[in-house]
């Protein structure tokens, strides 16, 4: 019996990892390492200080001579300065109306004042489980943000459904044992291929989610 719903963030709930890029470019910029933006994309779901890091060790470069805190930091302030967020059309009144029915939980990779920030002003009393970076010792894709999350949620694996649009998300998911619906918003289809299913677009996430009013 399905019991609880369980979201990534950036590109499931909301439309914020171009602003993401961004503020990461930024913040290699001013220390003055050039980044790909496609790279920090095949990246998405993972811990910042996880793509941090990931990003220097591709430039070539060795982490430990970085202040990975001051990194965050400047990418955190850029975040804050540029993004302008706004929830996927009609999907907070889907949810809304699937919290009558189910345990409702955000798994993100991103930092916990970010993602509080962007739930507290788009998705207000929506969520009864939140994690985040600071939760877990090792992020997506690792097993761990979902196993966390089912704990949580107090829920078997087999009650759940997991809804990401980020490959690593995707393999941390099935790692973890659970059922994962993929959605493509930013990467081709082709990469989510270990989903159970993908619908193309939220149109068709919102349309999957009230089917299982």
């Amino acid at each position: 019996m399905l019991k609880a719903l369980i979201f990534d963030l950036d590109g499931v709930l909301v439309n914020s990892m171009p602003y993401h890029v961004e503020a990461m470019k930024v913040a290699f910029d001013n220390i003055g390492e050039r980044i790909n933006k496609q790279d920090i994309y095949e990246h998405e779901g993972s811990r910042t200080v996880d793509i941090v890091r990931d990003l220097l060790i591709k430039a070539n470069k060795n982490p430990e001579s970085y202040n990975l805190e001051d990194i965050i930091y400047q990418y955190k302030q850029e975040f804050n300065k540029i993004s302008r967020l706004e929830p996927f059309r009609g999907l907070k009144d889907v949810l809304y109306t699937l919290k009558n029915k189910y345990h409702l939980c955000v798994v993100s990779g991103a930092e916990e004042s970010i993602v509080l920030d962007i739930l507290e002003k788009l998705y207000p009393d929506v969520f009864d489980i939140i994690i985040t970076a600071k939760d877990v010792e090792d992020g997506k894709p690792n097993p761990e943000p979902y196993l966390k999350a089912i704990e949580k949620l107090g829920v078997e694996k087999d009650e759940c459904i997991v809804f990401e649009n980020a490959v690593l998300g995707v393999e941390s998911a099935k790692r973890a044992g659970l059922y994962c619906v993929a959605i493509p918003t930013y990467i081709d289809r082709n990469k989510l291929e270990k989903a159970d299913i993908i619908v193309d677009g939220h149109d068709m996430l919102k349309q999957y989610l009230l089917n299982r009013k």
